[in-house]
Parts: C-alpha cells; structure tokens; sequence
C-alpha cells in the first residue's frame, strides 16, 4: 500500500524534489550579484547552475509517465536529454569546488581542467556505447546516467564538500559568526551526502553490483522512491546555505566600516599635523625667538638664568618636529613595497580577489617620509575604490622605474566606468597629492573593461645600504642629512 501510494503520487513528489533544488538555486545566484568579493561568492554561481540543473532533471521525469505527444521516440530523446542534463548539474557541482580550491596552488588549478577532461570522456563513452554496441535508447540512457554519477556525481560532491569545508576553516572564520561557520559545515556535509547518494545509486543495469544496488531495489528496501532522501538533503544543503549567505553582509559591513575608520584616522592625523605645525610649534618657536631677545638685552646673571628656558624650548621644537614626520605617515614602513603589501594586508584583499604584485625596483629602495607617505595615501584610495565599487576579481599592482622616475600602475578587471562619471572627493585628493609630488595621475577606465590608475613621480629613493655610505670628510649619508637639517619650525 505505501509503495502504490507513493507511485500515484510520483509527478507531485518530483516537482516537490525539482522544487528543492531550484530555490537552491535561485537563492545562490541573486546571492552571487552582489557586492561581496568573498571567493564562496564568486563560486556561487556554480552551484546555483547544479541546483537548477538537478531541479531540471527532476521536473523531466514527471513527463515521462505520459509518454508525450510524440509517442516513443519522444520518450526517448527525453531519456537521452536527462542523462546530459544530470552530467552538466555534476560538472557544475566540480566546477564550484575546483574553484574554491583554486588559490590553492598551480596543482589545485589544473582541477578545473579535470572536471572538462571528465565529462568529456563521459560524453565520449556515450558516443562509442551508441556506435559499437547499439543498444535500445532506454538502455542506453541507464547506462549513460550511471556513468555520469560515478564519473562526475561521486568526484565532483566529494570535492565541493571537501572544498567549502577548507574554505570555511582557513578563510571565512575570521569574518563569520560561529553559527555561520556552523552553517557552512552543515551545507558542507550535506554536499558529501548527496555525492554519496547520488554518485553511488542510480538506474538498475544487467551486471554487478547494478543488479543489486540501485534506486529500484532500494525503492522496494525502504518503501518510498529513493530521489526522496536525495531531496531530503537537498533541504537540509538549502537550509544551510541560505543562512551562511549572512556572511557577505557581515563581510560587507565590517569592510565599509574598516574603510571608514581608515579614513576618519588618516583625516584626524592630518588635522592634527596642521595644528601642531602651523600654531603649537610656531608658538614655541616664537616664545623661543623672544627669550633670546631678552637675554641679549638682560645682564650677564640674568641672561645666564635664561640658558636652561632656552635649551628646553629647542628640545620642545625639536620633539614636535619628530612628531611631525611620524604623525602622517604609517607606523614601520621602511619601503615602498613594504608600505604597499602593508596596505594589501589590511584591506583583505587576498580574501576579494586574487592580487598579483610586480616590483620593478630595488627591494629595499627608500624613500622620502614625504613623498612616501603621498604615494601610499594615492595606492590606498585607489585599492579603496577596487574594494568597494569595482566588483573586480583579480588586480594588478606594478612598480616599476623608467626614465628616473618612479610609475606605479594598479589595474583591475572589474566593471570601470565611463566619462560622464563625476570625479569624487577621493579623486581629487589623488590629484592633489600627484600635483605635490611633481607627478602625473592618469586614470584609464571604460566599462565593463576594468579600470587602471597609473602614477608617475621623480624617483627620489636610495637603497638602505646606502643610507650609511661614507661621505666625503668620513661622515654617513644620514649623518650629513642630519647635521644639515633646517634649524626653523
């Protein structure tokens, strides 16, 4: 009795199991549209495709029953198409963890690879079952689905569970809640069982162990249809996906709001640089001028009295003029690449997108606190607008001398913009702070073709070795610069 129930009521079961897989993917790919630069996000789109692809499968076995208009060979092309609908929904579960594992290294690349190499083959297969062995379409469905479950099903569910289990522990828990890694790990499981039901059972066949182990005899075994538990963790994978995807707002708060305290912190140093420079030290520095006055007018006792006044007052002026060079600029950067691959670091962006690095200038080449404290505030607006609005998936930063001077270029492929786009403020600051440094800002941008900011100032660095270089009379470069510094505020 339960088994007739069950198969009077198969087409609505089967809608119900396309159903589950379509809000999986339906759920994913509006996720994938979004601003996150997560690599789970940009991976998503795979998976929406093998939910939308496994709900296709589903809802093409409901008219089967029927036998269609077209009589027999209806049924059979409708046989021939399901079995290439299953192997593209397993290569699209592959892909999503081939490229999650991507960064990984060179070997974990050439994976993508595999999952073409693979269903090429099973399309090969299909082709040379078809020419050397001509069996009856029905047959030769069964055995193309079970070739695509074993070949792609099983590999491919074991590598994305694999895949988002790895990304989850090494990427997402820094930003992620513990019920969101939780999640992740549920969603990660469920992909593994699912590789297991889907890639090991399948259509009966006439040999072992197909005779035996498939959906029909496990159907008899359990009572109910077999693509029923498939679903049921197709629900528990759904369940799980839709509340990790909470991670990208997560992501994208603490993103805007790590920009935003950067930037309230660079503007609060520069008006604190202003104030100290242009009333603190002019005032000392004045009181200074006016003691010295005095006690060239004042009786040798008297004058004599002022010394002490004096000497702290130039260790007050000299003091603010330490904390004027440091206020600025970042704490320990003693380079241009370190300053750079320092901002790389704390914007995350090995985490939004891949990013590759090209130094074209003397490792450990110096440069001027001023001018590198520009020059790094020029790089970090521009990785700021990579971050937030280019959508962008890989971004180049070169540095490189040419001419005597100093270029940097950062270009990234993300979505650019045209000409009737109104410069911002940050623009304008970058402008600015190129016209201080005697340099060149050029901006090349077009949309949907990415985006390339490339700088260009007079080349004013040293190597560190140099720094201590004897100079003409035995003193070092830094000691001359020291002993020659200006004397006024």
């Amino acid at each position: 009795m339960l088994h007739d129930l069950f198969q009077n009521q198969e087409p609505v079961l089967r809608f119900f199991a396309g159903l589950v897989y379509y809000t999986l993917g339906l759920i994913l790919i509006l996720q994938s549209r979004g601003h996150s630069r997560l690599r789970l996000a940009r991976s998503l789109p795979w998976l929406a495709g093998f939910g939308f692809l496994h709900a296709l499968y589903e809802w093409s076995a409901v008219l089967l029953p029927t036998g269609l208009a077209g009589g027999g060979e209806a049924v059979d092309l409708l046989r021939m198409g399901r079995a290439m609908v299953l192997a593209l929904a397993f290569l699209c579960l592959f892909e999503f963890g081939a490229d999650i594992v991507a960064p990984l290294g060179p070997r974990w690349q050439q994976l993508r690879l595999a999952g073409l190499a693979l269903f090429m083959a099973w399309g090969g297969g299909a082709f040379l079952l078809g020419i050397a062995a001509p069996v009856p379409l029905d047959a030769w469905s069964r055995w193309m689905e079970v070739g695509a479950r074993w070949l792609l099903g099983l590999p491919g569910g074991l590598l994305a569970a694999y895949a988002l289990r790895r990304h989850t522990f090494h990427l997402l828990i820094p930003l992620a809640r513990p019920h969101i890694v939780n999640m992740l790990r549920m969603a990660g499981l469920a992909i593994a069982a699912y590789s297991l039901l889907a890639g090991l059972v399948g259509p009966a066949l006439p040999i072992a162990p197909f005779d035996r182990w498939n959906e029909e005899a496990l159907q008899g075994l359990l009572g109910f249809p077999f693509f029923l538990l498939r679903s049921l963790v197709g629900i528990i994978l759904v369940g799980g996906m839709l509340r990790a995807l909470e991670i990208f707002e997560i992501e994208l708060s603490n993103r805007l709001g790590t920009l935003e305290e950067a930037q309230i912190l660079a503007s609060e140093r520069e008006r604190m640089s202003r104030e100290l420079h242009d009333r603190t030290l002019q005032m000392i520095y004045g009181a200074g001028l006016l003691v010295r006055n005095v006690q060239a007018q004042a009786e040798p006792s008297t004058a004599a009295a002022l010394n002490p006044v004096i000497r702290l007052l130039d260790q007050a002026v000299g003091s603010l003029r330490e904390i004027l060079q440091e206020l600025p600029s970042r704490p320990a950067m003693a380079s241009l690449t370190d300053g750079i691959e320092r901002i790389i670091r704390e914007y995350g962006l090995p985490a939004l997108v891949d990013v590759a690095t090209d130094w074209q200038i003397p490792p450990d080449a110096q440069l001027p606190p001023a001018q590198l404290r520009h020059i790094l505030a020029i790089v970090s607006e521009a990785l700021s607008n990579v971050v937030r609005h280019a959508r962008a998936r890989q971004v180049r930063i070169t540095a490189a001398l040419r001419d005597g001077r100093l270029q940097i270029q950062i270009a990234d492929d993300g979505r650019g913009f045209g000409p009737e786009v109104r410069p911002g403020i940050g623009l304008r600051n970058m402008e600015e702070r190129a016209r201080l440094l005697s340099g060149r800002l050029e901006i090349q941008s077009r949309p949907g073709a990415g985006t390339v900011v490339i700088l260009e100032v007079p080349w004013l660095g040293i190597r560190r070795e140099d720094l201590h270089r004897p100079l003409r009379g035995g003193q070092s470069q830094s000691e001359e610069e020291g002993r020659s510094a200006p004397g006024g505020p």
